[in-house]
């Protein structure tokens, strides 16, 4: 028996050898081009050109009340920063821990590297002081301190409603009365007030009318107002010390 293989197995056993050869080398390749991509992607990544280097590439949108100072000084943003490791939602819960923000939104662009605060404000309708601070209450009673809302003077006119003593348990009733002065805009109330005992006041155009201390009977005692709105034409307004509804049953009227 022969130690040699015959002719054609030796012939196959070196083509399989070079094709072996072969594949080694484009693997080798393919390796070595894979590491130089990887390599030359991280450097182009790592170039200052992907940074966030200085406060304007930070914009904002649907802003009117909310002074850009007071967004940027929630942000503190720490420059500079690469655009990939911006963390868009640790952003938005900063923004959105602000007072007279609603919600916000954080996009970003990579060409060139920008990032983009989408805000939804909380508006307000009152003119509020409360134990002595001069603030803004939203729709829903939340009390919005003053500086929260540093451009209303210059883009925004000031709402036409006060309320006097606002305290935060009265958040609750101030939404419905909100609902009920808009629901009767013939009254044109333009102040709302609480005393030291709780006693709900309402400045009308009939005059002040006193509402107590029981707001279930907030919707009965709008629509006797209303239907006092003639009531001017029968006795002069200077002559009214307030208009006592805290019984609507039973309506009084008290002259100075």
């Amino acid at each position: 028996m022969s130690a040699f293989p015959p002719p054609e197995l030796q012939h196959k056993l070196t083509l399989a050898k070079l094709q072996k050869h072969r594949l080694d080398r484009i693997s080798l390749w393919r390796s070595c081009f894979l590491i130089a991509c990887t390599m030359g992607l991280g450097f182009v990544a790592a170039l200052p050109y992907w940074q966030i280097k200085q406060q304007k590439q930070i914009q904002i949108s649907g802003r009117k009340l909310v002074s850009q100072d007071t967004v940027y000084h929630a942000l503190s943003f720490t420059y500079p920063q690469f655009i990939w490791t911006v963390n868009g939602l640790k952003l938005t819960q900063k923004i959105e821990s602000i007072p007279s923000v609603a919600a916000a939104e954080i996009s970003r662009q990579i060409l060139p590297p920008v990032i983009t605060v989408s805000l939804q404000e909380k508006t307000p309708v009152a003119v509020a002081v409360s134990q002595g601070k001069v603030g803004f209450l939203d729709v829903h009673g939340e009390w919005i301190d003053r500086e929260f809302y540093g451009d209303i003077d210059a883009d925004y006119s000031l709402p036409k409603i006060r309320v006097i003593n606002y305290q935060a348990q009265y958040q609750s009733i101030w939404s419905k009365i909100y609902q009920l002065i808009l629901l009767y805009p013939e009254l044109e109330i333009d102040e709302v007030e609480w005393n030291q005992s709780s006693n709900l006041f309402v400045q009308t155009k009939i005059g002040r009318v006193f509402l107590g201390t029981d707001v279930s009977r907030l919707k009965q005692q709008f629509v006797i107002m209303a239907k006092l709105q003639n009531l001017p034409a029968y006795l002069e307004r200077s002559e009214i010390a307030y208009i006592d509804l805290s019984n609507p049953d039973l309506s009084l009227i008290q002259r100075y």
